[in-house]
């Protein structure tokens, strides 16, 4: 946790975490020094210590925004999925939905993108490997949720479709989703392009075991 800022000015911490962001990019934080990010932001090691506690506590303080961010975002998708009824999940404003969560996840990496890339190319630390599990986890809840909602469908035994592996192994799947668009560093509107049909796809799956797997069915609805 940071330390208290006590007289260290607003602006030196905010100098540090700048600097901060620039090392950890250009040499991850393993190889990152103190003492080159206090050279960058112009302050003596004193004025660092006096706000951050050691490295992982400035690396939580620098990756700790798209963190909250990246939570908020699903956090208040999920609010509203658990507002609507299972048909309205599977419907057109669904997928708009889904997009556009996915899609500003996206549009924040672009406007952000070093700080971002630190956070997804640190996943081995442990701040950063604890917040994906977090996720994941919130992943799993909201899958139980919506398996409830949309058991009720075509399906013979929802148990069996949605069980807790199967929910577990689509979480993972949205999770892959964002990690392949950012490792691949693609630009960003053939990003938005992929957005749209990994999103489709994903949904495609999960409208099949609704349906128990009636491609038919499937087809005629759309």
């Amino acid at each position: 946790m940071s330390r208290k800022t006590g007289n260290v000015p607003e602006e030196t911490r905010a100098a540090l975490i700048k600097a901060a962001t620039e090392e950890f990019a250009e040499y991850g934080f393993e190889k990152s020094s103190l003492r080159r990010i206090c050279s960058r932001a112009e302050v003596t090691t004193g004025a660092l210590y006096s706000s951050f506690a050691n490295k992982n506590d400035l690396f939580e303080s620098v990756v700790a925004p798209v963190m909250e961010q990246i939570f908020h975002v699903i956090e208040t998708h999920f609010k509203g999925e658990r507002a609507s009824t299972g048909r309205e999940l599977l419907d057109a404003q669904g997928e708009k939905n889904d997009i556009q969560a996915v899609m500003e996840i996206l549009h924040y990496y672009f406007r952000h993108q070093d700080v971002c890339s630190i956070l997804f190319h640190h996943r081995e630390h442990p701040a950063v490997s604890r917040f994906f599990d977090d996720l994941i986890e919130l992943l799993d809840e909201q899958g139980k949720h919506l398996a409830k909602l949309l058991g009720a469908g075509e399906q013979e035994n929802p148990e069996e479709a949605f069980s807790e592996d199967m929910i577990h192994w689509f979480s993972h799947l949205q999770m892959d989703m964002i990690f392949y668009l950012i490792e691949h560093e693609m630009e960003e509107k053939q990003a938005e392009i992929q957005v749209r049909n990994m999103v489709r796809f994903l949904r495609g799956g999960l409208y099949a075991l609704v349906q128990d797997g009636n491609s038919l069915k499937i087809y005629h609805q759309k």
